[in-house]
């Protein structure tokens, strides 16, 4: 039962999250779906605590199918009409008297309200590649390399997700769970950031579902190991980007990244120090 929940509610924090990504243009409308993504991920996280209680294995999969819709919409209220459909879909899977579930019906039954009547006047463009940022003059060589960096980056930040939200429920270990936690946290906030500037681009990917292999726990150290190395690279990169980069606001997000990166090398150690 959960394992399933795991997959919806999985679904649904990414359908909230990268339509608050699509509808650039409405602010207000933007911010409820976002706060309702922060609701879904802890839904997902919520899931899979409930299933690792009951022995379920866990899923790291979500419908593509069902988020790649999102591509076929073209106006902003089209946008919401898909959200709300979402809502009513999963309050209709909900029969169990399991206070997780309980607590899923009530949340999604408020978000449903909160959608309801809702409108947004806009024409999605996050898709159409038109690969310009607004107020921002770039070189074709900082275009193509913004390009790749966000793609990279979005990609990598939804794995992250699954993954150290996976480990920060399965770990018993006090400190690498803290470390894992903060990761997760830190990871969505990135999610949403380079999403939002892909978004603007019109270059906006949809995240792939990761695989079940990256979270066997026999790897995790090797994992750590991987990551902490990944870190620097980032780390790099977003200084060889900042410089690259003549726009003063886009130079200083992506230091702030950079500095981001470091924290998360430390983070890992610390994670990996507490396991050896």
């Amino acid at each position: 039962m959960f394992r399933e929940q795991v997959v919806r509610q999985q679904t649904s924090f990414l359908k909230f999250l990268y339509s608050s990504l699509i509808l650039q243009e409405a602010p207000e409308v933007r911010r409820i779906l976002e706060s309702i993504a922060d609701f879904k991920y802890r839904h997902t996280a919520w899931a899979m605590e409930d299933g690792k209680r009951k022995g379920e294995e866990f899923d790291a999969s979500f419908n593509y199918r069902e988020l790649e819709k999102l591509k076929e919409l073209k106006t902003y209220n089209q946008v919401l009409e898909y959200l709300r459909e979402d809502l009513e879909q999963n309050l209709k899977s909900y029969e169990s008297e399991e206070p997780t579930i309980l607590r899923f019906k009530n949340d999604d039954t408020y978000f449903l309200s909160q959608l309801k009547g809702l409108e947004a006047e806009g024409v999605v463009t996050a898709f159409n590649d038109h690969q310009t940022l607004p107020g921002v003059e770039l070189s074709e060589e900082n275009r193509k390399a913004l390009v790749f960096f966000l793609l990279e980056e979005t990609f990598k930040e939804y794995e992250l997700i699954t993954i150290y939200t996976f480990y920060k429920i399965y770990s018993t270990n006090a400190t690498a769970n803290s470390a894992f936690t903060d990761l997760a946290y830190d990871s969505i906030y990135h999610l949403k950031r380079f999403g939002e500037l892909a978004a603007q681009m019109g270059i906006l990917p949809l995240p792939r579902v990761v695989s079940v292999e990256k979270f066997r726990r026999e790897n995790l150290l090797q994992f750590l190991k991987e990551n902490i190395e990944e870190e620097k690279d980032a780390e790099k990169n977003c200084l060889i980007l900042a410089e690259k980069i003549g726009n003063p606001q886009l130079k200083e997000f992506l230091l702030f990244i950079s500095r981001q990166e470091l924290y998360h090398g430390e983070l890992l150690q610390r994670a990996l120090e507490s396991l050896q």
